[in-house]
């Protein structure tokens, strides 16, 4: 599906754009880099697992805190690059009919919470975990840019 409004992208995704994935970066060509954006969900799950690996550090070892913190840096030279969509009042409505409607829902709070933002900004997700939102988007509102090369026309 081509979508003229916008993409989002899942974790999986960043990392992905880390390691100038081949096929990433032919879709990347395909469409505008303004119509890629970032759920809110998921700048908070990249911050919280860059945050966690640096207050891990022991106190004892003060050199081991380099790498972490240099890893912050990063995310956030990365996360920049986007502009990011906060989770609204219209996503705040979508997750509750698909609370009601998902049987499923155990550790998918976040998963639940991206597929709500895709609906109610009618964007198409892309994502590498296509079977996670199996349940929760319509075929046409999910793309795998990693595994699936870009469909010409």
């Amino acid at each position: 599906m081509r979508n003229e409004r916008g993409y989002f992208w899942d974790t999986n995704i960043l990392s992905c754009l880390r390691t100038e994935d081949t096929l990433l970066m032919r879709h990347i060509d395909r469409v505008s880099w303004d119509k890629i954006f970032l759920p809110s969900v998921v700048v908070a799950e990249s911050w919280r697992g860059r945050l966690r690996q640096a207050d891990a550090v022991p106190w004892k070892k003060p050199e081991q805190a380099i790498f972490p913190h240099k890893k912050l840096q990063e995310s956030h030279e990365l996360l920049s690059q986007f502009r990011v969509v906060p989770f609204d009042g219209a996503a705040a409505e979508e997750l509750s009919l698909l609370q009601r409607r998902v049987r499923r829902q155990k550790k998918r709070h976040a998963d639940m919470m991206i597929a709500a933002m895709t609906l109610s900004n009618r964007f198409v997700l892309i994502t590498r975990n296509e079977r996670d939102f199996a349940d929760l988007l319509p075929t046409q509102h999910v793309e795998n840019w990693i595994d699936n090369p870009p469909v010409a026309g």
